[in-house]
Formats: C-alpha cells, structure tokens, sequence
C-alpha cells in the first residue's frame, strides 16, 4: 500500500495568500499608529515638557483610546528610550564607518562627538534633550534597541578604542569599554548643562582633549 501523501489544493494556498493580507495589513496599521504615538508624544513634550505631558492628550491628539497608547509604550519614559534608540543607532553607524583610519585618540574622540552634535541638534530642546540623555545613566541597557543586531554606539566606540590600544597608544588600566562608558557619560553630562551653539562645542573640545590628553600616549 503506497502512504498517504499531503496535497495543496489551489483553493487552500488561495487562503492562506488570502489570511496573510490582513495580518500584513494589522502589522502596518500597529506600525503606523506606534509612530504616529511616537511624533504627538514628542510634540506635547516639547509644548509643556515630559513631566507635565498628558497621555489622554496625547491619545487624544493620535486620534485613539488612551489603552493604545499603553499598548505601543508603557510609560512616558519609553517614548524617550525609543527616541534615544533611534539617535543612539544612527551615531553609532555614523562611528562605524569611520574604519580603521587610524586616527589618534584625540581625533577619534572629536570626529565622535561631531556625530554626537549632529545627531541631538534633531532634539531641539534643551530639557527634552536631558530628559532623553538622563536614560543613558538610568536605563542604559534599555538604550540598546533588542528589535535589532545593531552594535551601539559604546560598542563602536570601544571597537575603535580597543583598535588604538592594540597599535599601543592607550596608556590607561581601564578596557576600552570602561573607556567609551566614560566618555559618553561625560559628554552628555556636558549636553543636558550647555546649550547648543559655540559654547558646548568648545566645553566638548576642552573635555575631549582632557581625556585624549590622561589615556593616550601620543597626547
């Protein structure tokens, strides 16, 4: 007796082609709501600050039920770590690239900072700005965005630093992702206490060649 044999109908394949538009059709519908959650939360925080900021306005403006908002972000916090996810992922790219040029510690440090710069003069506001950066200290390991194999930027900086110890011009105890903790830390302490113009990019440059200065042999 031959076995039974498993067959397709067309009618069958038909419905499955058929359920899976709908499921794709939800899956859009769920991403565009979470952005659209995503840009009115950013708006009110930007009109009357995080602390202040209403999730029923904020609904209420999306144009759904104060739940969905629940749904996409847990706290007002997480629309903050979304935004510091997005940021973190496009300077760490940008840190990417950079290669293997083999810049000093300085150089590397200030081209890093360049993207920094670039990157939060998006922000805007200066308490928003803090806000989000404040993440970085309190919830550092949230910043990582897990939906993605995306390195970050204190991995991309430390691959850099680690690069510049193996040359031999790092003359410090600490690992070069002790390092990179360091120097981002400072940065941003810098960001959420000086506004943006020639004033932080100075206070940045000073603090950039203080610590080139205590970790590099070149320096």
């Amino acid at each position: 007796m031959s076995s039974p044999t498993t067959l397709v109908s067309n009618d069958d394949a038909s419905h499955n082609d058929a359920s899976a538009v709908p499921q794709n059709a939800r899956a859009r519908k769920r991403s565009e709501t979470r952005e659209r959650l995503f840009e009115v939360s950013l708006r009110e925080f930007r009109d009357v600050g995080v602390a202040a900021a209403q999730i029923d306005r904020i609904a209420r403006a999306a144009g759904v039920a104060r739940g969905t908002f629940y749904f996409h972000f847990a706290t007002k916090d997480d629309v903050l770590v979304e935004l510091a996810r997005r940021i973190n992922a496009r300077i760490a790219r940008r840190v990417a690239v950079l290669g293997d040029s083999q810049s000093t510690v300085k150089e590397l440090l200030i081209r890093v900072n360049d993207a920094i710069m670039d990157e939060h003069s998006r922000v805007g506001e200066a308490e928003l700005l803090g806000d989000m950066l404040s993440l970085y200290v309190r919830r550092p390991l949230d910043v990582q965005d897990p939906r993605h194999n995306v390195p970050s930027l204190a991995d991309e900086l430390a691959r850099h630093l680690r690069s510049a110890a193996t040359r031999g011009e790092l003359q410090t105890s600490m690992s070069p992702e002790q390092i990179a903790v360091v120097v981002m830390t400072s940065l941003f302490g810098i960001y959420t206490r000086i506004p943006a113009g020639e004033e932080l990019r100075n206070a940045c440059e000073a603090l950039i060649g203080l610590l080139a200065k205590g970790m590099s042999t070149a320096d």
